[in-house]
């Protein structure tokens, strides 16, 4: 699952364990676990405290890269 794996990414990326992720989003840490191994899909409001937990935009979560218009 995408999301599930970008969590996980950008999560270790920042070195941060899963109970950092839950002492900044309030969320369980065994959610946190079946989000990133793909067992459940979060809310986009979920989305949005784990986005800020890892201080990247919301884009970043969906394993989306920013496209800027060509002019």
């Amino acid at each position: 699952m995408v999301i599930g794996n970008r969590l996980r990414e950008l999560r270790e990326s920042k070195q941060l364990s899963q109970g950092d992720i839950e002492k900044r989003t309030g969320l369980l840490g065994c959610y946190i676990s079946r989000v990133e191994n793909g067992h459940t899909v979060p809310s986009v409001e979920t989305l949005e405290k784990m986005a800020r937990a890892l201080e990247v935009p919301m884009y970043r979560m969906m394993g989306k890269r920013q496209h800027h218009c060509a002019s």
